[in-house]
């Protein structure tokens, strides 16, 4: 639907204008725009509207989180995945988990609660992927 949406206002846009030679010549009869891509080839794929990171608490052994991720519609199921930077480790929520197929918008909420001996320097990354296409969200643990 996003697709489609975007796929629409870029038509609009350029419906007022005229591809015309530097010449000043009328356009050459028989130019056709390119055609719109099916609903099939839109539809398949997910729509992933965002993935966000909610901290909670960060102190420099625990980072207290919520991965937020809104989603649909989709005709196929998400896998969700974190990347955990080295020497961290997730003490409550899970590293992997598979969001339903849906026909409607939804948000899921996880709380992820990562511990490690000293603020990490590199970052946690959230990974949404499904239906052909790929989503990563990184939690940067208070850096810039």
């Amino acid at each position: 639907m996003r697709a489609s949406w975007l796929w629409g206002l870029m038509l609009a846009a350029g419906c007022s204008c005229e591809e015309r030679p530097a010449t000043g010549a009328p356009p050459p009869t028989g130019a056709s725009m390119p055609a719109a891509p099916s609903a099939a080839s839109t539809d398949a794929a997910p729509l992933l509207a965002a993935a966000t990171w909610v901290q909670r608490r960060l102190t420099p052994q625990l980072a207290d989180l919520q991965a937020r991720i809104e989603y649909g519609p989709t005709t196929g199921p998400l896998e969700v995945r974190l990347e955990l930077p080295p020497n961290a480790q997730v003490t409550r929520g899970r590293t992997y988990f598979v969001l339903d197929a849906s026909p409607e918008p939804r948000v899921h909420v996880e709380a992820i609660v990562v511990t490690s001996e000293a603020l990490p320097v590199k970052d946690l990354v959230l990974v949404v992927t499904g239906g052909g296409r790929s989503l990563k969200e990184p939690y940067r643990f208070g850096r810039r």
